[in-house]
């Protein structure tokens, strides 16, 4: 409950409210022309009233707790201030939020239009190649795009193009955007990125006969836990599993009949649009050769402490004009509008989950995911009666020409022609080979996955799963664990053969390509050779950034360093220097960097260094990470292994840090011979409350790998009686 409390600061978030907390206006600016609340009041509206029954009890029942007990999160004491009474609404920015944490698109068109004018448009392409087309979740004869499905199967032709819109804007303001998304809280490319690992198997590939569904969602870590893990149960009905503060329902988890899994389908929900205005009169657009004026709306931000702000805020037919907030907007001569399927009128994901938490077989499952929309997903199935099951869900934008990877025209050429039918979304049940594996890969063979996303996610989590699967036999469920905390990385194994003839510039080189010559790929925490790795990987990660000047690469895809190092690619050569550098000469230069990094930060015995040491999974406070005196009571951290590439993930920046940003925000596996012994795990702790011992107990369960399971002995018993 304490978790569900604090959840409000979520809310002011998402409501743009923050400033009457003490946080900065610009932010609340910028989210208040996005709309969060209002996107949010207009799916209330298409919930239907029953959902609306069950939100509005959930949130009497989290009032009844703030105006009632003196255990308040001591949050709110620190900042002053009294939490104003949790409404229906509320929930569904919570909703809003967690999409606008999956969908980093615009940020993506910002970081490529600034790749395009450093390098060009060949070049920009070089830097962001396209995955392979395997492995998908979905092989061929699974699912197939026939008469039904053509508007996914007519999906654009890839490797993506870089087309530019003719009236593209000046560099300079691509830079200042992308910070007001940054001060938004939009995930940053710099991030390695959110991602989850999910797979089902079939009884026949299982030691109980029945299927195994495991899951781990790959989400920003957090403290306290995104997650709440609980256990409901009434006169017919019993579900268990990881829901969000805020939000009624099971997200991830189980019932008596069926279980399910979630991850990222990896869609592409954002377009940003460049808007044409009238030079005799900006309060107009140019749009289908007309001039058409914008919608304008008051938004007023109050300040503790200093005067209301009023912010006028304009929207085109694309969506809210996201450029005002930037200084001098009114003399750009162009407006940029954010398209967003989140903001659509219509949404009643909240309604989904609910059904989903009741289903009782794949039939009934199926009709809740259709409710699903924002932000889309994955969804693997299993049930006690042996089947197994994928299906995609949510809003994914049909675009007539564009590829969605820039900014694109708002003359109207490039508007969005409605969504692709759930009915011809992919979707199978029990796929002859037995299993299934979704961790942000393709989806399916062919044009129909470009269609979804123009860009996806390394393969290399969804070919270890595989691989390991297809190694074991028949599983139970230690092997699944055991699939779950892997640390082998595929990545090294097809990278680190392009880089051990390297010649070393010295004797602490020398030792270092020994140890990774010897090294087995597993990330493990005592690993020294990982360490090494990894310091190598951040220096070689800064291949491209003489070509792109004051340019951030974001995260550098291995795929592109593997393509560069493999051909002897110019973008070895530092164009800063008069010399040319061959990628041999790269690698020595990388090579010993990293080295002398590794000494003065772990010291000058190799045989001392660990990868956990250098690599810390940090849990931020959502305020007090920015508070000195508050931070180290508040936020947590760990050492850690793993990395981007391997399952058991420990994804990390590449800016030196080697801070762990994402990770198995949840873990859990479910054997649909007995639902009631499954197990789960998720960090730091059930309690939101930093001075009880539960807001930090899970962290050296979740570090070690180890589970709970979800039926146990109460310690209290909560009965709740209608008045």
């Amino acid at each position: 409950m304490l978790s569900s409390a604090w959840a409000t600061s979520t809310r002011a978030t998402g409501s743009g409210r923050w400033s009457t907390s003490g946080a900065s206006a610009p932010a609340d600016r910028f989210l208040r022309t996005i709309g969060f609340r209002r996107a949010a009041e207009s799916a209330w509206k298409s919930l239907s009233p029953c959902a609306r029954e069950l939100v509005e009890a959930y949130v009497r029942g989290i009032n009844s707790f703030l105006f009632s007990s003196s255990a308040r999160p001591v949050e709110f004491r620190i900042l002053r201030c009294t939490p104003a009474p949790f409404d229906p609404v509320d929930s569904l920015v919570w909703a809003k939020l967690m999409a606008w944490d999956l969908a980093r698109n615009a940020r993506d068109e910002i970081r490529r239009a600034r790749f395009v004018a450093a390098v060009g448009e060949k070049r920009a392409a070089e830097l962001l190649p396209p995955v392979p087309e395997e492995p998908t979740i979905l092989e061929e004869g699974e699912w197939k795009p026939g008469a039904g499905n053509r508007k996914l199967a007519s999906g654009n032709r890839f490797p993506p193009r870089f087309p530019m819109p003719d009236d593209r804007f000046p560099f300079p303001v691509w830079e200042r955007l992308d910070a007001a998304f940054e001060r938004a809280g939009a995930r940053d490319p710099d991030d390695p990125g959110p991602g989850s690992n999910s797979w089902v198997l079939a009884g026949s590939r299982t030691v109980s006969g029945k299927p195994i569904l495991a899951n781990d969602p790959h989400l920003a870590l957090r403290a306290p836990s995104v997650w709440y893990v609980a256990r409901l149960v009434a006169p017919g009905f019993s579900v268990a599993g990881a829901t969000l503060p805020g939000l009624p329902g099971v997200v991830i988890g189980h019932n008596d009949r069926i279980a399910w899994a979630l991850t990222s389908l990896e869609p592409d929900v954002e377009d940003l649009f460049i808007e044409k205005l009238d030079p005799a009169d900006p309060s107009r657009y140019r749009w289908r050769e007309e001039w058409k004026r914008f919608e304008t709306r008051r938004e007023t931000i109050r300040v503790r402490g200093g005067s209301d702000a009023v912010v006028l805020v304009r929207s085109s037919v694309h969506g809210p004009v996201v450029s005002d907030v930037l200084e001098g907007a009114s003399t750009l001569g162009r407006a940029v509008a954010l398209r967003w399927t989140a903001l659509d009128d219509s949404d009643r994901t909240a309604e989904a989950i609910e059904g989903i938490d009741r289903a009782p077989g794949w039939d009934e499952f199926v009709s809740a995911v259709r409710l699903f929309r924002a932000p889309p997903q994955n969804f693997l199935y299993a049930d006690v009666a042996g089947h197994i099951g994928y299906t995609a869900s949510g809003a994914i934008p049909i675009r007539p020409r564009a590829d969605g990877l820039l900014p694109a025209s708002g003359a109207g050429e490039d508007d969005w022609r409605g969504y692709v039918p759930f009915e011809e979304l992919p979707r199978a049940l029990d796929p002859a080979r037995g299993f299934l594996v979704a961790a942000n890969n393709r989806v399916v063979p062919g044009r129909a996955a470009d269609r979804i996303a123009g860009d996806w996610q390394e393969p290399y989590r969804a070919r270890r799963i595989t691989q390991r699967i297809l190694a074991e036999g028949k599983l139970g469920v230690s092997d699944v664990r055991s699939i779950q905390l892997d640390r082998v990385s595929l990545q090294a194994e097809e990278l680190l053969p392009l880089l051990l003839d390297t010649m070393p510039a010295d004797a602490p080189s020398r030792d270092a390509l020994a140890r990774l010559s010897a090294w087995n790929r597993e990330f493990a925490p005592e690993s020294a050779a990982a360490a090494i790795y990894a310091a190598w990987y951040g220096e070689l990660a800064r291949m491209p950034e003489d070509e792109l000047g004051s340019v951030p690469a974001g995260v550098v895809r291995s795929r592109f360093l593997i393509r560069a190092l493999a051909s002897d690619s110019d973008w070895c050569d530092d164009v800063r220097t008069p010399a040319r550098e061959a990628c041999a000469d790269f690698r020595s230069a990388t090579l010993a960097r990293a080295v002398s990094f590794l000494r003065g930060r772990l010291g000058h015995d190799p045989a001392r260094w660990r990868w956990d040491r250098l690599h810390h999974a940090r849990f931020p406070h959502g305020v007090f990470e920015a508070v000195a005196g508050l931070r180290g009571i508040f936020s947590l951290e760990a050492g850690q292994g793993g990395d981007a590439s391997t399952v058991n993930v420990g994804a990390y920046r590449l800016d030196g840090s080697f801070r762990m940003t994402d990770g198995p925000s949840y873990r859990q596996i479910v054997d649909l011979a007995d639902p009631g012994a499954a197990v789960f795990i998720h960090p730091t702790g059930q309690s939101g409350n930093v001075f009880d011992r539960r807001y930090r107990d899970l962290l050296p369960l979740w570090r070690r790998g180890e589970y709970l399971p979800f039926v146990a002995p109460p310690r209290k018993t909560l009965v709740l009686r209608p008045k």
